[in-house]
Parts: C-alpha cells; structure tokens; sequence
C-alpha cells in the first residue's frame, strides 16, 4: 500500500508540475512550444507503464493479463505518436504534423484498447441487464449524435485531401467507440469496492476519448493553441488513468483465481 500511495503522490506532483508549465508557458509561447511537446510523450508513457506493470503482475496467461496487455500496447502506440508528433514539431519545424507518422501510431493505438475493454466486458457478460444496456445505449447514442452532427462534418469541410478525410472520420468515431465501450465497464462496476479500480480505469478512458474529441473540433475550428488549457486536462487525463492502472495492479490481485474460477 505504501508503494501505491508513493505512486499517488507523484502523479499529483506531475500534475502541480503541469500546472506551474502551463501557467508560465501562457506567457511564454515560445517556452511552451517546446516544453508541452516534451511532458506528453513522458506523460503518455506513464500509463502505459502502469498497465505494463499490471500485465507483469496477473500474466497473459489470464483474462486480466490479456486485457492488461493489450491496454499497454494501445497506449505505447499512443506514446510512439506523441513522440513522433515532438519530433515534427522540434526538430522539422512543422507548426502542426497533421497528417503524419504520428497518426499511424495514434490510429493503431484503438484496436487493442478495444480488444482490451471487450475482453475484460466478456468475463462479467452476465452483469448486463437492462440497466446496463439502456444507459449504455442512451450515453452512446449521444456521442454519436455530437459527433456526427458537429465534429464529422467541420473535419470532412476543412480536410485539403484524401487522406486528412479518412482520419477526420476515425478519429471521431474511434475515440467514440472507445467511450460507448468504457460507458458499459463504468456502469457495470459501479458501486462495486472490489472492482473500483477497474470502474476508474473505464471513467479513464471516457475522460480520454472526450479529450480527444474535444480537442480535433476546437483544433477544426482554429481555436487551439500550443499550450492551451485543455492540453493540460488531457494530461492530467493521461496521470489518472496511470493511477487507475496501477491501482489495479497493487490492489486487487488477490481476486485473480477468484476471476479465473
């Protein structure tokens, strides 16, 4: 337990260190250029090293380990992109690296994140009552709404070619799916003590996924910035779900067999 509250307590050192960055970077452009472009791929790599950490700690062996891994691989190509995105920006000189190499990484990250939300869902597929199923339903025909009424058509006008077109329609229903996926974990576990970390990891991955959409519509509608304030929660975003993962790992493995029974 010490151990995780040691890890508690970095992460909210990150996310006061992330604070005091942006706060002085909304003075400095020319500081925040450069020192955003250097804490995401850094922030990024934390919960995928969390997740690593919970793989180690079940193995791939089991359910949870499958799942685990999968959810490391998803966020390490996450990470790839974020660094690819640094490299274009720091090195190339390129003010915004879309499309790039960055997507490739960013858009393989999606499908283990799936694999892993569904593997996991699959072992408590009797938890899904209608209770489930209708808020599910109700949550997820609201992001495809939002999406497709305002995100997907702003994306589709301001694309210059084929292929800023067909990742202005991934990306929005991808982070949705990820959303309508982690709104059916969230639901199922919550109220639950022993599976609260899995719940956080599911409110995680909302969190993430409306980040996500949030910042391409505002970066459609030219109102995003290097250093503006939702980079910051997308951060604060990335050092939660580290929590979650690594919360996973120290506090619950003694329900693995349980699980697996």
């Amino acid at each position: 337990m010490l151990e995780l509250q040691k890890f508690y307590l970095l992460c909210i050192v990150l996310a006061f260190a992330s604070l005091v960055i942006y706060v002085y970077g909304y003075f400095n452009r020319e500081f925040i250029v450069t020192a955003s472009n250097i804490i995401f791929p850094v922030y990024a790599l934390i919960p995928a090293l969390s997740a690593y950490t919970a793989m180690k700690n079940y193995g791939l062996k089991s359910i949870i380990g499958y799942s685990m891994f999968t959810f490391f691989l998803g966020l390490l190509f996450w990470f790839l992109g974020e660094v690819a995105w640094a490299i274009y920006v720091l090195v190339y000189g390129v003010e915004v690296p879309f499309p790039s190499a960055a997507d490739i990484f960013y858009v393989l990250g999606y499908p283990p994140l799936y694999l892993g939300l569904i593997s996991y869902l699959n072992v408590f597929k009797d938890a899904f009552n209608g209770r489930v199923i209708s808020i599910s339903f109700t949550a997820g025909l609201i992001v495809v709404i939002v999406t497709s009424l305002l995100v997907i058509p702003e994306a589709l006008m301001s694309s210059n070619n084929l292929i800023e077109a067909v990742l202005a329609i991934i990306y929005p229903i991808f982070d949705s799916v990820l959303i309508i996926l982690a709104i059916m974990g969230a639901v199922i576990f919550f109220g639950g003590r022993i599976w609260i970390s899995w719940m956080l990891i599911s409110i995680s991955f909302i969190l993430l996924g409306i980040v996500e959409i949030s910042y391409y519509y505002l970066e459609l509608l030219g109102l995003i910035w290097e250093g503006h304030p939702l980079e910051l929660i997308w951060l604060w975003v990335y050092l939660y779900l580290a929590m979650a993962l690594y919360s996973h790992a120290k506090q619950i493995s003694k329900y693995n067999q349980k699980i697996e029974s």
